[in-house]
């Protein structure tokens, strides 16, 4: 059986990049949803550009508890709300959550 991921709608990282927009060469260290405001530097700058996570990145890193709180979301795999209920399991490709069909939309799998 494959291993829940906590908070799988939280699904995007970043790259942590230098003032100038150069990689600083770390890995990512949390999920973000992509309208996080940590890498927002003000002035419309924003440091760093949110992608989907791997199968890898989506078990091994936390959920940012900024991204938790603005959405409310629960700590399980469970949905918390009937529309969001009926969505399937996490892509094994692009970690997209796939919708009732079990086809991925985001890189066809």
């Amino acid at each position: 059986m494959a291993e829940a991921v906590e908070h799988p709608d939280i699904r995007y990282v970043v790259n942590p990049v230098h003032l100038d927009g150069q990689r600083t060469g770390a890995e990512p260290r949390l999920r973000h949803y992509p309208d996080c405001g940590h890498f927002e530097w003000g002035d419309g700058v924003r440091l760093g550009t949110p992608i989907l996570a791997t199968t890898e990145q989506m078990r091994t890193l936390r959920a940012c508890k900024t991204c938790i709180s603005s959405r409310g979301a629960s700590s399980g795999p469970a949905a918390s709300s009937p529309a969001e209920a009926r969505l399937g399991a996490l892509c094994p490709g692009c970690s997209q959550t796939l919708p009732l069909t079990g086809r991925c939309d985001n890189c066809d799998s």
